[in-house]
C-alpha cells in the first residue's frame, strides 16, 4: 500500500498494482472504457498455470486437492466474472472508469494510520476544555512567595487565634442559652395572663353558678350564717366583690386563705369579721390579673361593693400601703392597731396581696371602710356603686 493517505473527498489516481507473487498466473488486462451504458460481454480468461499450494503435502490441515476438470470444460459462472465483481472489493476511487484492482489488493475503508500527517484533517483533535486536569505524579512546586516572611506571619496569627475562635464560640453558645431561657420567660409570662387567667375566669363561673344554687335553696333564715346563708365550708363560696374601677366583672368569693382555697379566687380571712360586720372583713388573693393583681389601680374614693343573699355593701377606698410580709396587724379588727377592739366606725375592708409583681416578700394593702348598704332584691339590679364607676 503506496504511503499516500487515503481521503475519500480526494480524487486519486489508482494505486501502482503490487508485483504478482504468483510468476505463474497471468494478470487480467485492465478493461477498457465503456462507450456506453450496455455490459459487454465478459471476456475468455487465458489459461494459466495452477498456484502452488501453500501447505505441504500429507498435511492434515491442507486442503486436498480438487477434482480435475476436463480439458476444454467451461469454467464456473464465478470464474468467468470479471475481476472486481468475483473478488467483491471495491474500485479504486479516482480510477478509470470500469477499472479493477489486482485479484489480491484489498483498499483500506479507513485511513490506515492516524500517527501520519497529512492536510486531511477528518478526525478533529479532542477539545481543550473537555479534557480532565491531569494530576501530576511527582512533587508540585511552592507557589511564588510561599516562603515570605508575610505569609508566615499570617500563618501563625491564624494558629494563634485558634484561643479567639474557641472564646468566639463559647460566647455565641451563651448567646443562644439566654435568648432561649429569654422566650422561655416569655412564654411563662403570656401563659401567666392569658392562660391562668382564662383558667380562674373558667372557675369564678363555676363558683358563681354554686352560689346562685344555695342562695335559691336557702328558704329560711339560719341562727348563724351570712346574711340568711348557711356557715360556709372551707374553700365554698359565699359571697360576690364588685369593684367597676378595675374589672368589669364580680369576683365570687370563699372561705379561707389556704392555697388550696385561694387558687381560683380571693379568700376570706377566717379570724376577720363578714361583709357588713363591725371589725375587719379581710380578703386575701393572689397576684395575677385575673385576681387582686390590679387593685393596686384602685384610687382613693373608688367604690368596692359586696353582694351577700340579703344586701349589697358599699366600702370606699381609704389608703394603700405595702408593708413586709409578716406584717399581720393587717388584719386586727382595728388595722395595724392589734389589740384595740372595733369602735362604732370600725366596719373595715381590708384587700392584700404578693409584692411587688413578679414576687412575694412583701404585700400590696389597700384599706376602705364602709359608707352604704343596699338591700338586694334577687330580681332586681345591682345598685349604681357595683356598675357605674362614677357613682
Amino acid at each position: 500500500m503506496s504511503n499516500q493517505e487515503w481521503s475519500p473527498f480526494a480524487e486519486e489516481s489508482p494505486p501502482a498494482p503490487r508485483p504478482d507473487r504468483d510468476p505463474g498466473r497471468a494478470t487480467p488486462p485492465p478493461s477498457a472504457p465503456r462507450a456506453s451504458a450496455s455490459v459487454s460481454p465478459p471476456s475468455t480468461p487465458q489459461a494459466s498455470s495452477p498456484k502452488p499450494s501453500p501447505y505441504p503435502h500429507g498435511s492434515a490441515s491442507a486442503p486436498g486437492p480438487g477434482p480435475a476438470r476436463p480439458s476444454g470444460a467451461a469454467r464456473p459462472a464465478a470464474d468467468s466474472a470479471p475481476a472486481g465483481a468475483a473478488s467483491g472489493k471495491a474500485s479504486v476511487p479516482g480510477g478509470a472508469p470500469g477499472s479493477n484492482p489486482p485479484h489480491d489488493q484489498t483498499m483500506p475503508l479507513r485511513p490506515p494510520s492516524t500517527g501520519k500527517q497529512g492536510a486531511g484533517g477528518l478526525i478533529p483533535e479532542p477539545d481543550g476544555t473537555a479534557v480532565l486536569p491531569q494530576i501530576p505524579s511527582g512533587e508540585v512546586p511552592a507557589p511564588a512567595g510561599a516562603d515570605s516572611e508575610v505569609r508566615k506571619k499570617r500563618s501563625v496569627k491564624r494558629h494563634r487565634g485558634d484561643f479567639a475562635g474557641g472564646l468566639r464560640k463559647g460566647v455565641r453558645g451563651a448567646g443562644e442559652i439566654l435568648i432561649s431561657l429569654g422566650v422561655i420567660v416569655l412564654l411563662y409570662a403570656a401563659y401567666e395572663i392569658f392562660g391562668v387567667s382564662a383558667e380562674i375566669n373558667a372557675a369564678q363561673d363555676d363558683l358563681s353558678g354554686g352560689l346562685d344554687v344555695v342562695w335559691d335553696q336557702t328558704e329560711a333564715e339560719s341562727e348563724e350564717g351570712v346574711d340568711g346563708a348557711p356557715v360556709p365550708e372551707l374553700g365554698d363560696a359565699f359571697a360576690r366583690m364588685w369593684a367597676p374601677d378595675i374589672r368589669a366583672e364580680s369576683w365570687t368569693l370563699v372561705e379561707g386563705t389556704d392555697l388550696s382555697d385561694i387558687e381560683y379566687a380571693p379568700g376570706r380571712y377566717l379570724d376577720g369579721a363578714y361583709p357588713g360586720e363591725q371589725g375587719n372583713f379581710t380578703l386575701a388573693g393572689h397576684n395575677v390579673p385575673a385576681i387582686f393583681q390590679k387593685i393596686r389601680d384602685l384610687e382613693v374614693g373608688d367604690k368596692v361593693v359586696i353582694e351577700t343573699k340579703e344586701s349589697f355593701y358599699v366600702y370606699e377606698v381609704q389608703e394603700h400601703v405595702v408593708v413586709d410580709e409578716t406584717a399581720v396587724d393587717i388584719t386586727a379588727p382595728v388595722p395595724r392597731n392589734p389589740g384595740t377592739p372595733p369602735g362604732e366606725d370600725d366596719y373595715w375592708l381590708t384587700l392584700f396581696t404578693c409584692h411587688p409583681l413578679w414576687d412575694n416578700f412583701e404585700r400590696y394593702v389597700v384599706f376602705g371602710t364602709l359608707t352604704d348598704t343596699h338591700e338586694r332584691d334577687p330580681q332586681g339590679d345591682l345598685p349604681d356603686e357595683a356598675i357605674d364607676p362614677e357613682a
